[in-house]
């Protein structure tokens, strides 16, 4: 009795191994099963389908097969093959449900076709030979997305969800970066949801291209649209926030390390906060709002900054060779453009700033107060000879930004043998200076200075002179403003002369005051 039970279920399995696949191709292998599943596609999509090839196969699930398949025309999608997994229970009732989708070697033009969403299939094709009813998960393997002469492949994992979908991963290569996404979009009309974004290499200017181009027809159609007129997208649009990590990123020709940020991306604008990233060897951390301008971008930024190498942020403004030190402080600064130069010319704003350790090149601020004053020789064979590059312990200014130049009214140079206080400008696009202010000697140097030069130019018992810095950053000209030299000296002369006669150095000052005026 046992042999028998056993003998007639390996007859059972035999027949349906051999039965399933002639069923199977009986059931889902005619044309009129094809172009049911086209115009079901066709309906749910809001987009013309076409299927070249079809097939069907029974292991090791259930699988109809689609091949040379486009959508919304072959300017738009086309895939080599499509393989659709189908439940077998449903199948029986002629029903393709909870569907697996599997696209190989599959080509994405943007901007996308306007699909319909929750879109379902109607008259002859629901009464078909087979339903198209739910699709549970889309695996897109070998994918090419082409987007303004960019093209980006990849592989693509999601599962539909109502309106939207779940991004199990996304992952794209194109030259030299892989960027992989995890996430969720609640709305395929806009798009709109929720994304976490890790790249090795990111450029924002063709990120906002994308965008746009992602966004431009992948709304929602309306009947209108799936007639041929024009589409149009959802009420929101595209409205992605983003979680965003990239161990590169380039903004134009800006090149920033270890990006981590939290953005807001819609078809007309990038808006990051809060972000960080390395950028000239310091720390930028803030908020940065990008949008498409032609080849570039606008910005809008508020930021903290620490540690930037200043000669490397003057050598990407065109101005090499012209300082160094490490540079803290605060940013709010606008502007557009796709290099350095276009970006240095539109930009506007405010800062602060205060830069450490560094030299100034060919400033000689000490040397023109040799040649000015003619201080003994020794003095400058002190400082090691004629070098005109100054050192400094600090320099600080606020700063105001806007046409291609900064301007400051409290310049402070602090450096071990003569300090700087001015007023004026650095203009950065003709890479030209124009400070005035006052140069003050060191207590060391005012000492060998001779008793004469500092009696009629103390200020504070140190040597102070009024001077100018104008020319080329390369190679500035300091120059002494010997009328107001002259002016001091009289007012320092005439102040010693009423001290001595009146006892009384307030006595003195105050009088003073009266001629000052």
């Amino acid at each position: 009795m046992l042999k028998k039970a056993a003998i007639a279920g390996l007859a059972v399995i035999v027949i349906a191994l051999i039965g399933l696949p002639v069923w199977a191709k009986a059931v889902l292998g005619s044309d009129a099963v094809r172009s049911a599943i086209a115009a079901q596609l066709a309906g749910k999509l809001g987009q013309p389908v076409t299927i070249g090839g079809f097939s069907a196969s029974a292991y090791p699930r259930v699988t109809v097969n689609l091949a040379d398949v486009t959508i919304g025309g072959p300017q738009h999608i086309r895939v080599d093959r499509l393989a659709l997994g189908a439940d077998l229970r449903a199948l029986l009732s002629r029903r393709i449900e909870h569907a697996s989708v599997q696209l190989s070697r599959a080509r994405i033009a943007l901007p996308l076709p306007a699909f319909a969403t929750g879109g379902s299939s109607t008259g002859s094709a629901e009464a078909g030979p087979v339903q198209l009813v739910s699709i549970d998960e889309i695996l897109l393997n070998d994918v090419e997305i082409v987007s303004g002469g960019r093209t980006v492949k990849g592989d693509v994992a999601i599962v539909p969800d109502a309106k939207g979908l779940t991004i199990r991963k996304i992952t794209l290569r194109a030259a030299d970066a892989v960027i992989t996404a995890t996430g969720k979009i609640t709305d395929l009309s806009g798009p709109v949801g929720d994304l976490k974004v890790q790249a090795s290499r990111l450029d924002f200017n063709q990120l906002l291209s994308f965008a746009t181009d992602f966004s431009g027809g992948a709304g929602a159609s309306t009947p209108a649209a799936r007639s041929g007129s024009k589409a149009t997208s959802g009420p929101g649009g595209l409205d992605l926030a983003v979680s965003l990590e990239a161990d590169r990123a380039l903004m134009g020709a800006l090149a920033l390390d270890k990006l981590s940020a939290r953005a807001r991306v819609t078809a007309r604008s990038i808006v990051l906060n809060p972000i960080a990233f390395g950028i000239f060897g310091g720390k930028y951390e803030g908020s940065l709002a990008l949008t498409p301008v032609g080849e570039g971008a606008a910005f809008r930024t508020t930021a903290k900054l620490a540690g930037i190498d200043v000669a490397e942020a003057t050598r990407f403004a065109g101005s090499p060779g012209t300082i160094s030190g490490r540079l803290s402080g605060r940013l709010e600064a606008a502007g557009r453009g796709a290099d350095a130069t276009e970006i240095t010319r539109s930009a506007t704003g405010s800062s602060r700033i205060d830069i450490v350790d560094g030299v100034v090149k060919n400033l000689g601020l000490v040397s023109a107060v040799v040649a000015a004053t003619s201080m003994r020789a020794g003095a400058m064979n002190s400082l090691g000879g004629a070098s005109k590059d100054e050192p400094f312990s600090r320099l600080g200014a606020t700063l105001a930004i806007g046409g291609g130049s900064v301007t400051t009214s409290d310049l402070r140079f602090e450096g071990k043998n003569v300090s700087l206080a001015a007023q004026g400008a650095v203009h950065l696009l003709a890479s030209t200076v124009d400070l005035k202010g006052n140069i003050q000697l060191s207590d060391a140097l005012s000492q060998q200075a001779g008793r004469d030069l500092v009696r009629y130019t103390q200020d504070q018992g140190r040597v102070t002179l009024p001077a100018t810095v104008d020319g080329p950053i390369q190679s500035p000209h300091v120059g002494i403003d010997m009328g107001s030299l002259a002016k001091r000296a009289f007012m320092n002369a005439a102040a010693e002369e009423l001290k001595k006669k009146s006892g009384n150095d307030a006595v003195s000052k105050g009088l003073l005051g009266i001629f000052k005026r």
